[in-house]
């Protein structure tokens, strides 16, 4: 591992949105200029998981929390979205939710904190989303 790696986004997801959102949000992501940090580009066969996922985690400078029903039935993904909300101290933004087919009561049932926080909306398109994610990337 290459301690000096850095990535702008780190990619929480349910497995089951990869194809849909998580994969296309990620090319587009690196195409435009940031780099994230995406399971599919970051895991090679044989990996051990857990640790390569802290790795990414430590090393990037945001979190995009993809927000679906899938997400917030499932376990896996909170524990990324937990070590993500540890390093919110100070007012430091990292946690950078994107609702993806989820409406406010559906984040609310599951997480009133998630739906306390301003969110991207998948509904105004993939174009849309990666504007203003690459807008955030670009503040200092």
């Amino acid at each position: 591992m290459d301690e000096n790696k850095r990535w702008d986004f780190f990619i929480v997801h349910a497995s089951q949105d990869a194809s849909e959102i998580a994969n296309p949000l990620s090319d587009a992501l690196n195409t435009k200029g940031p780099m994230s940090w995406y399971a599919d580009y970051s895991l090679k066969a044989g990996d051990k998981i857990g640790p390569l996922i802290d790795f990414g985690l430590a090393r990037s400078r945001f979190g995009i929390v993809i927000l679906s029903k899938q997400f917030l039935e499932m376990r896996w993904p909170q524990n990324e979205l937990n070590d993500l909300a540890v390093r919110e101290v100070d007012g430091k933004k990292v946690i950078l939710p994107v609702w993806y087919k989820v409406g406010f009561r559906d984040v609310y049932d599951s997480s009133p904190i998630l739906a306390d926080r301003v969110a991207i909306s998948t509904e105004k398109g993939l174009e849309y989303v990666v504007k203003r994610l690459w807008d955030i990337a670009k503040q200092p």
